[in-house]
């Protein structure tokens, strides 16, 4: 008789025992966590911004009640969880160059409705993001987030330990930057290709922080799998990208106006919807690094000292 793979037990995060400042509510079992108690528009203290950099290792992508911030408070929030980044290559906001504004309508139709890890195209990517949304269409427009933290242990032991020495090659050169960039004129391209060269990621990527491993390739930027044969490598990312879209790893958020996210950019993958063109949508971006490491090392004190 064939063995069948048993489900594993899930080990639920006793959010009562480790929340004392905020209230977790997650959406999923220990993923994507609505964030009760904390007032954004007020400072923070320290207290609470230790507890909500925890939630974000616990439940990988966190979201608050609408609530209408300024752009220095959303830039604040960001620095919670660490240093500015610079981000991408979108629109930035005229008196903030720390915000990017990605709005569409009519004359800008969405173009960001694909499977992907913001900008793991460089060697060090960027830690997270925080988004509000500052206009909703009247109805569609979700964002959805995959935990690559479930879509690895869902794998099975064979196919893990397949992957565990891999590593893919990134390039923005394989989406549809290069067409943005070729609109620029060629200088902005040839800027591009110069600066931003193609570099090399670990398949299966392991977060000390929160003792997990991560699934870190996506159909966006991830060119090939390294060292392996070009049809091995174009079929094994392609399971992969088709993997991490099952119901049990995903959650799909539906947006209020001024609503906030935030979610870490190694344990997730997003897909913004791109249902709602010809309806206006505007979406305000700030970008984080990693933190330093007294940061990290305090985080892991924390955790340790709640497990």
């Amino acid at each position: 008789m064939p063995k069948y793979t048993e489900r594993k037990e899930i080990q639920l995060i006793p959010i009562a025992e480790r929340y004392q400042h905020i209230r977790p509510k997650p959406q999923l079992p220990n993923f994507a966590a609505i964030i009760e108690g904390v007032d954004l528009t007020q400072p923070l203290s320290e207290a609470v911004k230790y507890e909500l950099r925890l939630a974000l290792l616990d439940f990988e992508v966190i979201f608050f009640p609408p609530v209408e911030i300024s752009n220095e408070q959303q830039i604040e929030l960001a620095r919670v969880f660490g240093p500015i980044s610079l981000g991408a290559f979108h629109q930035r906001s005229g008196d903030n160059p720390e915000i990017e504004v990605i709005e569409n309508n009519r004359e800008r139709p969405p173009e960001i409705d694909h499977w992907h890890t913001d900008i793991s195209w460089v060697e060090n990517p960027p830690r997270g993001t925080v988004i509000q949304i500052r206009e909703v269409p009247p109805y569609g427009g979700n964002t959805v987030w995959s935990s690559m933290s479930k879509a690895y242990e869902g794998l099975s032991e064979g196919f893990r330990a397949y992957l565990k020495n891999l590593t893919a090659t990134h390039t923005w050169e394989v989406s549809k930057w290069r067409e943005y960039l070729e609109i620029l004129g060629d200088e902005a391209l040839i800027k591009g290709v110069t600066k931003f060269k193609p570099v090399h990621h670990k398949i299966a990527k392991y977060i000390p922080e929160v003792d997990k491993t991560v699934l870190y390739v996506n159909e966006t930027f991830t060119k090939r799998i390294d060292d392996v044969p070009e049809n091995e490598s174009k079929y094994i990312l392609r399971f992969l990208a088709e993997w991490i879209k099952n119901p049990e790893y995903t959650y799909s958020h539906r947006w209020e106006k001024n609503g906030i996210a935030v979610w870490d950019n190694r344990l997730t993958q997003h897909f913004a919807i791109a249902d709602f063109w010809p309806h206006h949508r505007q979406n305000f971006r700030v970008t984080f690094n990693e933190g330093d490491q007294q940061e990290q090392l305090e985080n892991q004190n924390l955790r340790a000292h709640l497990a």
